[in-house]
């Protein structure tokens, strides 16, 4: 128990003396009309570096924008006024925060959506949503430099009309540009539905993009060239009628999905998809993330669908490693629909089954609003593993929500982070290993961050770790992303007002809460985008009303409209490898952590919980005082190591951790 003292003490100590260690270097931010006032059209979808240290920030912008206060002029043609939608915006800086060039998707009639950004060693790829729409003659698309006018369309033979040439057409975009701004290549794919409208004495399938006004749609591009993209997905229409789509308008290239699901022509289906291009642009597949659901299934579901599909998918990350596997984070909320429909359509345990052998499960209601999810898929889009955050309630009068936004992979993690929530009588898990008797996070407190390493090649839970806030204000991440380098994890937190970077080592020890500026009138939403190896940290944050990061770096945003602001940050320590303790090195830094494991209680009568540094351990055995092995308490790390030592007569034992690292620790243990 002493130990454990001694351990929150230092935490406490930690929270209330810790002070910025880098500095703000600049600070930019666009803004332009929103639509409404609780529809925000400026704001960053991501952000990136460059080897060369160069940033890129991508996102949406609204209508007559203006950048750093001033009228920000992408356009030297004349351009009729359009209506009030948000617009894409690319932007490239220096590292001294210099504009180099942007790039501008805008529709005169509708909205265009920024979806992904990702940097690679020679070019910069975009994905995004957008349409031509407009049926006068002085309607108009600027599309990445060039303007194309309805009047323009009018002109080219019926055959040349393709996205974005082409009037009444959605799509969604894949473009690459070198580090100069040019264009390299760029791709459009339109679908329509299975629903058939009838348009005089025809019947006609409806055109959208990929994912119409879906903002989070991860998208990667591989080292072979291939394109994959992911994104919630709504349909409807009778089973017998495919999903159609069309690539850069070609008629070769034209794909029919037969999916399954409704049968009634007007009822939708909510799902996600998962699309993979090949360099020539050919869709190689397309397949629904969710295969089939069971325990949501009632007679009014059976009559309609074939997959019992009444949730709603969103998707919140997507990272890769150096093989191309793709690892996925998100949720589903399940559809409350008793009152609507006068039936319960939850059969508890519900499993949404990713394939044949990968589900999510959901055996409690605290995780029907919020079932979030882990997917490793391979490059030909087979699930790998899959993996939960899990809570559950206790009695009725207890309450548990978790949420889980990006991820990162870093060396052989895969690292998330998330907000989650819970009472005494309520637990989160990391895992569906229900049967620990130690929670994976349980906390009798308020809302709290926390971050989460998982076995990148199998999935296996390795550790947790939070915050730690004597306080009652507790701290959140809200669509936070990781950045790990050098044996460290940083993201952006909040506690109350005050904003400010949270780090961790790579073994989830906490390290300090870094405060760097006070909250702004109002933020809409926040996230580490990246970190460097020089140590510079990208910082983007979308809100209504001025910021002062420091006394020289301000960025004095829109109080009518918001603004998309980014910022950097340079932290010394995230440019050298993380060593605490001043040790030598970080074999040195574990040997020493393991010296402190012990067992409590000791003794026991019954079970007994090692606490401590237990980052990498494989199994752990027991031995009598001869040195017989009697048996293995723990098969492998995916646990926590809690022992059952109730077969066991009376007496004394050892108990033997082994580490992947090669290293073993043997403490003793009374059983009475």
């Amino acid at each position: 128990m002493k130990h454990r003292i001694t351990t929150f003490l230092a935490f406490v100590l930690m929270i209330a003396t810790a002070t910025a260690q880098g500095e703000w270097k600049w600070a930019h931010y666009w803004s332009g009309q929103d639509g409404s006032y609780d529809a925000y059209y400026n704001y960053i979808t991501k952000t990136a570096f460059d080897n060369e240290g160069n940033l890129y920030a991508y996102g949406a912008m609204g209508n007559n924008p203006v950048y750093d206060g001033e009228p920000f002029e992408y356009c030297t043609e004349a351009m009729a006024g359009g209506a009030n939608n948000p617009s894409i915006l690319l932007t490239k800086f220096d590292t001294l925060g210099n504009m180099l060039w942007s790039k501008v998707v805008r529709s005169q009639t509708e909205a265009a959506v920024p979806h992904w950004l990702e940097v690679k060693d020679d070019r910069i790829c975009i994905s995004g949503s957008s349409s031509f729409w407009g049926s006068g003659s002085g309607a108009w698309l600027y599309f990445l430099d060039t303007l194309i006018t309805k009047a323009q369309i009018d002109a080219l033979p019926a055959e040349q009309r393709k996205p974005p040439f082409k009037a009444y057409s959605r799509w969604s975009f894949f473009a690459d540009f070198d580090f100069d701004g040019n264009l390299l290549d760029c791709h459009f794919v339109e679908t329509f539905t299975r629903e058939k409208l009838l348009q005089g004495t025809d019947s006609v399938q409806l055109a959208y993009s990929l994912c119409p006004g879906i903002r989070d749609a991860p998208t990667h591009w591989d080292r072979e060239g291939n394109t994959y993209f992911f994104t919630p997905f709504q349909y409807g229409g009778a089973e017998e009628n495919p999903f159609t789509l069309v690539v850069d308008g070609d008629t070769n290239r034209t794909y029919n999905l037969f999916l399954p699901g409704s049968t009634d022509e007007y009822k939708s289906i909510y799902n996600a998809m998962l699309y993979k291009f090949t360099p020539d642009w050919r869709l190689d597949f397309g397949h629904l993330l969710v295969s089939h659901t069971d325990g949501i299934a009632t007679p009014y579901e059976l009559t309609q669908d074939s997959v019992n599909p009444i949730f709603y998918c969103y998707l919140t990350g997507l990272s890769f490693d150096e093989e191309d596997n793709m690892y996925l984070s998100g949720y589903i909320q399940l559809a409350l629909c008793t009152e609507a429909y006068g039936v319960n359509l939850h059969n508890y345990p519900v499993h949404i089954w990713w394939d044949d052998s990968h589900c999510l499960t959901i055996d409690d209601k605290s995780s029907s609003p919020q079932a979030n999810f882990i997917i490793k898929y391979n490059p030909d889009g087979q699930v790998v593993w899959s993996n939960q955050v899990y809570t559950m309630l206790h009695a009725q009068t207890s309450y548990a929500i978790a949420y889980l936004y990006q991820n990162q992979v870093y060396e052989n993690y895969l690292i998330v982070c998330g907000d989650a929530e819970n009472d005494d009588l309520s637990s989160i898990y990391f895992d569906m290993d229900l049967g620990n008797s130690v929670d994976r996070f349980s906390q009798s407190q308020e809302l709290r961050a926390y971050i989460a390493l998982f076995n990148k090649d199998n999935g296996m839970f390795v550790l947790s770790s939070i915050i730690p806030d004597p306080s009652s204000s507790n701290f959140v991440f809200g669509r936070a992303a990781p950045a790990a380098i050098n044996n460290q994890i940083v993201a952006f937190s909040r506690k109350a007002n005050l904003i400010g970077l949270a780090r961790w080592g790579i073994d989830g020890s906490f390290l300090s809460f870094d405060p760097c500026f006070s909250r702004p009138q109002t933020m809409l939403g926040s996230g580490v985008s990246t970190v460097d190896e020089n140590g510079n940290v990208l910082v983007s944050i979308s809100m209504k009303g001025n910021m002062s990061f420091s006394e020289d770096v301000t960025a004095h945003g829109n109080t009518a409209n918001s603004s998309a602001v980014f910022a950097l940050y340079h932290d010394p320590r995230f440019s050298q490898p993380f060593v605490p303790d001043d040790t030598v090195g970080i074999d040195d830094y574990y040997q020493n952590r393991e010296s402190d494991i012990y067992l409590y209680p000791n003794p026991t009568h019954g079970t007994t919980t090692v606490c401590g540094y237990m980052y990498g351990y494989q199994n752990i055995e027991l031995y009598d005082l001869q040195g017989r092995k009697l048996g293995n308490l723990v098969e492998n790390g995916s646990q926590i190591p809690t022992l059952d030592l109730s077969p066991y007569p009376a007496g004394t034992y050892l108990v033997k951790i082994n580490f992947a690292r090669g290293i073993s620790v043997t403490r003793k243990v009374v059983k009475e």
